[in-house]
């Protein structure tokens, strides 16, 4: 029996937006494997980053899938978080772009982070392990110049500045980088990785942070409890001497206290101020160094070179984390 004209009309139109579902399937499939959402705004025009696809409005004002941050020395860091980002997992891309116009590219997806330039092009990729980073293999530009080398090194730098106002005891910012002798008295650094680690990860590789975390935060409260200070670079000698007498007296091989010229130009001028680093150190693997803050200066270029200097000859990856007392 021959079906009317009517249902064969609907059972065509039925097929028709089946055929039409099933494409939208498959480009919603496509999408969600890419990453991709048509709906998703893009950087505006005339930004540095534009035409881009952002996450911004997601997220919540409390935890933002963006932001932009411009640092006194006017580089600029845009952050984005990927979805199910977390401290644990963490999927995140840092672009960093330098006073100079330089441009790089901090993607981290779990434990692994890659390294670009402004033009896409690997710089280096790293897995953060419990023996601490450890390169991968990439298809890198052939000899990559000095120049590009210090301005990565840079990025990376302030990067870990930015990061470190997250830093609690639950995470910590972590920058690692190795230190070779391309000069007399100088040295290249070379990022080995940066980002914000939990704590367990952190200490799985600097086994002494808890202790050094705590000293510190014990050195503090003597430090206010002995009175009052003139000034915050004499209040900072305090707590930094304290720390010092603390780590000698606790015996372990693997910690010492070394004096900072450069911190102490840098944080307190024209004194007789004391700076300490307390530097872990077990023989083999990345030497830690735990950079003691009291005040609001950051990481300085000129720091990071002075661990450079310092510890190139041993020829390992050194870590440095910032300490502050929480107490």
């Amino acid at each position: 029996m021959q079906e009317p004209a009517s249902d064969q009309s609907r059972i065509k139109e039925i097929q028709s937006a089946l055929a039409s579902l099933d494409v939208d399937i498959k480009l919603l499939r496509l999408g969600m494997k890419a990453g991709f959402n048509p709906s998703q705004p893009r950087v505006p025009a005339g930004d540095p980053d534009g035409g881009q696809w952002t996450d911004t409005g997601a997220g919540g004002s409390d935890n933002p899938r963006q932001s932009t941050f411009r640092t006194a020395d006017r580089a600029r860091i845009v952050t984005r978080f990927g979805a199910g980002h977390s401290i644990a997992d963490p999927r995140s891309r840092h672009t960093v772009t330098l006073a100079n116009g330089k441009r790089f590219v901090f993607e981290t997806e779990g434990a692994v982070q890659s390294v670009f330039d402004g033009k896409g092009r690997p710089i280096s990729k790293a897995i953060w392990t419990p023996a601490g980073p450890e390169s991968l293999p990439i298809v890198q530009q052939a000899g990559l110049p000095a120049r590009e080398a210090v301005d990565a090194f840079e990025a990376a730098r302030h990067l870990y500045n930015r990061l470190t106002a997250g830093n609690s005891p639950e995470q910590r910012a972590c920058l690692a980088f190795t230190a070779t002798e391309f000069e007399p008295d100088s040295t290249l650094p070379t990022v080995n990785f940066v980002g914000m680690l939990s704590r367990a990860d952190t200490a799985a590789v600097c086994s002494r942070l808890d202790t050094v975390q705590r000293l510190a935060d014990e050195a503090s409260v003597e430090a206010r409890a002995a009175g009052t200070y003139p000034n915050p670079a004499v209040y900072g000698t305090a707590v930094h001497t304290r720390l010092s007498h603390k780590i000698r007296d606790l015996g372990d091989p693997s910690l010492r206290p070394e004096r900072s010229l450069t911190k102490k130009i840098e944080e307190a001028p024209f004194s007789n101020a004391v700076r300490v680093d307390v530097l872990e150190d077990h023989g083999t693997g990345p030497i830690c160094v735990y950079d003691l803050k009291t005040g609001r200066r950051g990481l300085s270029k000129a720091r990071t070179l002075e661990f450079g200097v310092r510890l190139a000859k041993y020829g390992r990856p050194i870590i440095v984390i910032e300490i502050r007392p929480f107490e």
